[in-house]
């Protein structure tokens, strides 16, 4: 049996950055490494809410990717 071990957790954040010139959706994407894996989703949540006042879009989405280490 295999087991997983948790090994990185990353942030991606996507903003609404409007409209192009054809009237197509701009999104921009900010990705943070080395998240504190142990963070909750409430944690990282609270914390991409706390920032977002301060970036210069408005957030669109909020994804964790969490990556493992498989051994047998």
């Amino acid at each position: 049996m295999a087991t997983a071990i948790l090994d990185d957790t990353r942030l991606i954040i996507t903003f609404d950055a409007g409209l192009d010139s054809e009237g197509k959706p701009v999104i921009k994407r900010k990705t943070m490494n080395n998240v504190k894996s142990s963070a909750t989703h409430d944690q990282l949540f609270e914390m991409v809410q706390a920032l977002a006042p301060l970036q210069q879009y408005p957030v669109n989405q909020i994804e964790r990717e969490n990556s493992f280490d498989l051994s047998a």
